[in-house]
C-alpha cells in the first residue's frame, strides 16, 4: 500500500462518507454549504479553538453525551446567519430515514447535524444573502445521492459549497475547500476536508510556507511562492476582516468519542503549522472528527495508544496540507468581480507543482 499524502479523493477515500454541496459561483453569490454524511456508526467528535466561533449541536457529540453520533457534519457560508442551512439538512435526512430512532414513535428519526459557519458576508457584489435552509437541503440530497451511487462522485476541493467565498490573509487573497489524505504503513486512512478562510496567511515575509519544514519532511521539493498580497494597513480594515477555519478529519479507524475528540483536537495543530497567526480572536475555528471503525486498534493498550497517536498526528499533517490545497484550487475568476487573486495567479509555478502531487 502507498503511504504518505495523497490528493486524489481527498476525505472520499475514508468508505462510507459522503459530501454535497450547495451555493451559486457568481459575482453576486460567493457563499455556500457543504454537507459531509458519516456511514452510519461512525463516532464523532469537535473541538472548537478560535475566539469567534459559530456554531450549532457541537454539545451533543461531545465524550460523555449519548454517544449517538452525528447523521451529518455541515460546513456553512453565512456566519451564523448562514446556520440557517442546518434545517434543510434535517429535515432532508428525516425525510430519507436518516436519523437517532425517536422512542416510542415508530417510522419518527431525529437527524442529529452538528455545524460551523465561516464569516463571508458581502464577498460578493449583491446583497447579504447567506445560506438557506432551501441550500442546505440541496446539499443533502447532492450527499445522498453519492451515497446511492457509490460515495465519492462529489468534488471535495476548490471552490464550491462552503469554499465559494473563502479568503484567507486579512481577504487578501481568495481560498476555497481542500482536501487531502495520507495513507500509514499500518493500514489506517486519515484525511481531512478543509474550508481555509483564515484572518492570518500561509506565507511568510521571506516567500516560503509556514507549512514549509512540513511539505520538506514528506519529501515535497515545491517552488517559492514569493511575496504574498499585502494584507490591509489600516487598523479599521484589518479587524473588519472577520473569517474562520472550518475542518474535517476522518479516519478508518475504530476510535471511540472520546478518541475521535481527541483527534479533533490534535489537528488543530495543522491548521497553526500552516497558518499564522491562527485560533485569533477574528476567527472560529473548528475541527470536527469521524471514525469509521473499519480498521480496530490493537488489544495491547501500548500498540493502542501509539496507534492513537500516530493517526492523531497523520490527522495534523493532512490539515496542514488540506489548508494549502485550499488555496491552489480556488477558482480564478474575471476582473469585473473584484475579488482578489488567487495563488495559482500569484504563484502559478507552485500550483501547478502542488496540483501534479498524486
Amino acid at each position: 500500500m502507498t503511504t504518505g499524502p495523497i490528493r486524489g479523493r481527498g476525505i472520499l477515500e475514508i468508505p462510507g462518507i459522503a459530501v454535497g454541496h450547495a451555493g451559486r459561483f457568481a459575482p453576486d453569490g460567493l457563499t455556500g454549504v457543504t454537507a459531509v454524511l458519516p456511514p452510519p456508526g461512525a463516532r464523532v467528535g469537535v473541538d472548537v479553538r478560535g475566539g469567534g466561533p459559530a456554531t450549532h449541536e457541537t454539545d451533543v457529540i461531545a465524550p460523555g453525551t449519548h454517544s449517538y453520533g452525528a447523521d451529518a457534519i455541515v460546513i456553512t457560508g453565512g456566519s451564523a446567519l448562514g446556520l440557517q442551512s442546518v434545517s434543510g439538512v434535517v429535515r432532508t435526512l428525516a425525510e430519507a430515514g436518516r436519523g437517532f430512532p425517536a422512542p416510542g414513535l415508530t417510522d419518527t428519526v431525529v437527524p442529529l447535524v452538528p455545524a460551523a459557519a465561516i464569516y463571508d458576508l458581502g464577498r460578493g457584489d449583491g446583497p447579504v444573502c447567506p445560506p438557506t435552509d432551501s441550500d442546505g437541503a440541496t446539499a443533502a440530497r447532492a450527499a445522498l445521492r453519492s451515497t446511492h451511487d457509490g460515495a465519492g462522485s462529489t468534488a471535495v476541493r476548490g471552490s464550491l459549497g462552503a469554499g465559494l467565498g473563502a479568503r484567507s490573509g486579512m481577504q487578501s487573497m481568495r481560498s476555497s475547500l481542500g482536501s487531502v489524505s495520507i495513507r500509514l504503513p499500518s493500514g489506517y486512512l486519515v484525511a481531512a476536508l478543509v474550508v481555509a478562510n483564515p484572518f492570518g496567511t500561509i506565507g511568510t515575509p521571506g516567500g516560503t510556507l509556514w507549512a514549509h519544514p512540513l511539505l520538506h519532511s514528506y519529501g515535497f521539493d515545491l517552488p517559492s511562492i514569493g511575496h504574498l498580497p499585502a494584507p490591509p494597513t489600516s487598523t479599521v480594515d484589518a479587524t473588519s476582516a472577520k473569517n474562520t477555519t472550518i475542518a474535517i478529519v476522518a479516519t478508518n479507524a475504530a476510535l471511540d468519542p472520546a478518541q475521535v475528540t481527541r483527534m479533533a483536537a490534535g489537528a488543530q495543530a495543522g491548521i497553526a503549522r500552516a497558518i499564522r497567526p491562527s485560533h485569533t480572536l477574528f476567527d472560529g475555528d473548528t475541527v470536527f472528527g469521524i471514525a469509521t471503525g473499519e480498521v480496530g486498534l490493537p488489544d495491547d493498550f501500548a500498540a493502542s495508544t501509539l496507534d492513537q497517536v500516530t493517526i492523531t498526528a497523520a490527522a495534523a499533517d493532512a490539515l496542514s496540507l488540506a489548508v494549502i490545497d485550499a488555496h491552489v484550487a480556488a477558482a480564478s475568476v474575471d476582473d469585473s468581480w473584484g475579488q482578489p487573486p488567487t495563488l495559482s495567479h500569484v504563484a502559478p509555478e507552485f500550483a501547478a507543482a502542488f496540483s501534479a502531487l498524486p
